[in-house]
């Protein structure tokens, strides 16, 4: 092996570990975030007894796997999404680092996508989790993808040269799927959900009745009662959304750092693979309790990392198949 071979491998196995090590953080956000606990105060401790964890049982990835996934004080079973999260993160690193000449062109650009690919790990097992985004997660997101559009701007070729998104692709990819998100969501969901709502149906269908006919004293307390039950029932369920903000946060940041290109095949991939999800909720779903909503963070987030790999060239094939190749000149 030649000089330059050593030297890329020995790259591949630091990021693998460091991104093991990422990983071993980024639990601590996923599982302390939505609890609006501190990273830093609070030591790391067994879920089941509470007995403080030592410095070489929090070793990455092996210390689950020479622990065989127990407390070693109360021998109770630790989750797989330790290990998992902390594997994944290293091997997305990995493979992210891989994309990259980085002898020739530098580490900036890969080391800023990673940390890129770091929250979204975490805004993913979140949403899954709580059906909710971390605030500071979704801004360290953005600040990170507006930092890479201007240093990518600004800096020399040389060090970037691995980037292929340009400014004005980051700016397209801002707007290029949030927008259409935050429509939908914020206008068009609850647009038609106000119309195929049973009981909003049965509001507008019985105040028609009350007020356009001439009702027996009887009949008209029986509709006035089932009026309440339908309106008090409206209430709890409150607005119908399709999207929260937080989706439409995350593929602006995502359209910002990767790309409209990205961005768009991130959220074909996030559409598709949610609309299976949602085929197999429903089919397995009780009849008596209807699943209404799920978290479709996970799947944008998973659209964002696939579509950093290979979204770009995805979408320049699927633009050059649709191009009417030119005739040529007689």
């Amino acid at each position: 092996m030649d000089f330059e071979t050593i030297m890329t491998i020995g790259i591949l196995v630091m990021v693998f570990l460091f991104g093991i090590c990422i990983g071993s953080f980024l639990n601590v956000c996923i599982f302390r975030l939505p609890a609006g606990e501190s990273l830093t105060k609070q030591n790391s401790h067994c879920m089941t007894c509470g007995a403080p964890i030592k410095w070489y049982d929090l070793i990455p990835v092996f210390s689950w796997l020479i622990l065989r996934g127990k407390c070693r004080a109360c021998g109770a079973k630790i989750s797989g999404r330790y290990i998992l999260v902390e594997s994944m993160t290293g091997i997305l690193f990995v493979l992210t680092f891989l994309r990259f000449d980085v002898i020739s062109d530098g580490l900036i650009y890969p080391a800023l996508l990673c940390l890129f690919i770091a929250g979204l790990i975490v805004i993913g097992f979140e949403d899954y989790d709580t059906q909710e985004m971390t605030v500071s997660v979704l801004m360290y997101l953005t600040l990170l993808a507006f930092f890479t559009r201007v240093i990518t701007s600004v800096l020399p070729l040389r060090f970037t040269r691995g980037c292929d998104i340009s400014l004005e692709d980051g700016i397209i990819g801002l707007f290029a799927v949030s927008v259409p998100l935050l429509f939908f969501g914020f206008v068009l969901t609850p647009l038609i959900y106000n119309f195929i709502d049973e009981d909003r149906k049965a509001v507008r269908r019985i105040r028609k009745r009350l007020k356009t006919e001439k009702l027996p004293v009887n009949e008209e307390q029986k509709l006035q009662k089932a009026l309440e039950t339908h309106a008090a029932a409206v209430k709890e369920k409150g607005m119908t959304f399709g999207f929260g903000m937080g989706d439409v946060m995350l593929m602006a940041a995502g359209g910002l750092m990767l790309g409209w290109k990205s961005a768009v095949v991130a959220a074909f991939i996030a559409i598709i693979s949610g609309a299976v999800y949602a085929a197999v909720l429903k089919a397995r779903a009780d009849t008596d309790k209807p699943v209404r909503a799920f978290a479709f963070g996970p799947f944008l987030t998973a659209g964002l990392i696939l579509s950093s790999f290979f979204g770009t060239q995805l979408m320049d094939l699927y633009i050059d198949f649709l191009t009417v190749p030119a005739i040529p000149a007689m």
